[in-house]
């Protein structure tokens, strides 16, 4: 049963990246669509559900925690992270919208059931292997529709039509002679928008560096008793030859992802990767790691080479993400800026409880009645959502929480560190760790590889 439930985990990673889901309440307002007010089933709860089914059945007769973990039982973390549980589950009493609250509730608990599963049930070496696995397909279709500049829709893999020449898909828009000659349409890959296919991706790049230090750079593996090593046979005559081939995978999974974020010309998933690798080269420098350092180096190098190649004949849409000045651009500036006034009026009227758990829209909705439905939108920033919808506690408990994360894994541990940092961005620019059921999976998810990643002794 162990087995069932650790190989579980891996194919439920590997299953992430796709939406699949029965949408059985349509969210609505003002008769129009919103995802925001929707109650769906995902095809991956089913899954976790499941598993977390047979891990109470199996811990009914053995007490088992994975040495690859770090313990977490005893740290502040753990209590903060229950505090704000607690508070979410309160919040429910006061929410407008208490069955809203009550299936955000949960799926905030099935997310933390999924970081306990992870933690008691997998090895950190085979965890990161099936995420970058994982990441293969959504990335080339990214490109495809990148290239192509088309897309399609498909229920059973949960992907939406995105055209380019329509309000509300993102766009890059080109210009000649200061007249707009061109949208081009950014990656969406298999998720709801480019900023999270960026920001999933920049993160795969990093466990993919990460991976790619137990290699020398001559593709050598450095031993079974590194990272990796669970990932190669014991027998000494035939693991370097697996360790050769996994090289060349990991090599060729750093080429894709680092097109694929190209692709998704999203800003704050570059930013993402940059702070990561940053910080990883400043914490192996101070800790005189220099072998680890040559080796981020050249896994660098190949990211920075693909950028420039994709540049050859992309490079104007580049620059105008970098630069900024256009008219979407400046557009989605001001967008952002009418986001925060709203979550201010929202954070202003309830500053102590919020407005409920998973309440924010419905609010919001309620405050401005007769505005278009696409128009209802979360503040990008993930902190001031959680202190509209919990409060100033929900908000305190949730910062504690990444702050004693960060002080215990990421000042001991580069390799956790740098995902924690390069999350940042995601939680600072944008909503959709907090508002969607992806991201509230994928952060448990990247909470688990950094406990992980600094649970394991290295030997490089």
């Amino acid at each position: 049963m162990k087995k069932v439930i650790e190989f579980g985990i891996y194919l439920l990673v590997f299953l992430l990246p796709w939406q699949t889901r029965w949408i059985f309440e349509a969210g609505k307002i003002n008769g129009a669509a919103s995802e925001y007010l929707t109650y769906s089933l995902y095809g991956v709860d089913i899954l976790l559900v499941s598993l977390l089914i047979l891990a109470l059945i199996y811990f009914r007769k053995n007490i088992f925690i994975s040495k690859n973990f770090t313990s977490i039982n005893r740290y502040m973390e753990v209590k903060l992270l229950l505090i704000f549980l607690a508070l979410g589950a309160v919040s429910i009493l006061w929410s407008e919208n208490k069955n809203l609250a009550f299936y955000r509730e949960v799926q905030i608990i099935l997310a933390l059931g999924f970081f306990w599963l992870v933690a008691n049930f997998t090895k950190i070496s085979k965890l990161a292997f099936s995420f970058v696995a994982s990441l293969i397909v959504p990335t080339l279709l990214g490109l495809w529709q990148f290239f192509a500049q088309t897309t399609f829709a498909d229920k059973w893999l949960g992907l939406a039509e995105h055209k380019a020449n329509l309000g509300g898909t993102s766009v890059v828009e080109t210009f000649s002679n200061g007249i707009v000659d061109g949208r081009w349409l950014r990656a969406y890959g298999s998720f709801d928008h480019p900023n999270i296919f960026g920001g999933v991706v920049a993160i795969g790049i990093l466990v993919t560096l990460i991976l790619l230090c137990h290699f020398s750079l001559n593709g050598k593996f450095l031993g079974t008793k590194s990272l990796i090593g669970d990932l190669v046979p014991k027998n000494k005559f035939i693991f370097q030859g697996q360790a050769y081939f996994l090289c060349l995978f990991l090599h060729f999974c750093l080429v894709l992802f680092s097109a694929g974020l190209f692709a998704s010309l999203s800003r704050s998933a570059w930013l993402a990767l940059l702070l990561g690798i940053i910080f990883v080269g400043a914490f192996l420098f101070l800790q005189q790691k220099f072998v680890d350092l040559k080796n981020l180096i050249y896994g660098s190098f190949i990211i920075v080479a693909v950028f420039l190649v994709m540049s050859v004949g992309y490079g104007k849409l580049m620059n105008v993400r970098v630069e900024g000045g256009t008219r979407l651009e400046n557009l989605s500036l001001d967008q952002r800026e009418v986001y925060l006034q709203q979550a201010k009026t929202l954070i202003l009227q309830k500053p102590i409880t919020g407005v409920g758990i998973g309440n924010y829209i419905e609010s919001l909705a309620k405050l401005k009645p007769n505005n278009q439905s696409w128009t209802y939108q979360p503040v990008h920033n993930v902190l001031l959502l959680i202190w509209a919808e919990l409060g100033i506690f929900g908000l305190l408990a949730f910062v504690g929480f990444l702050g004693s994360l960060f002080w215990r894994l990421g000042r001991k541990n580069e390799l956790a560190g740098a995902l924690l940092i390069a999350l940042l961005p995601m939680l600072l620019l944008d909503h959709w760790i907090w508002s969607l059921h992806f991201g509230l999976l994928f952060f448990a998810l990247v909470i688990a590889l950094a406990t992980g990643f600094s649970g394991r002794k290295r030997v490089i």
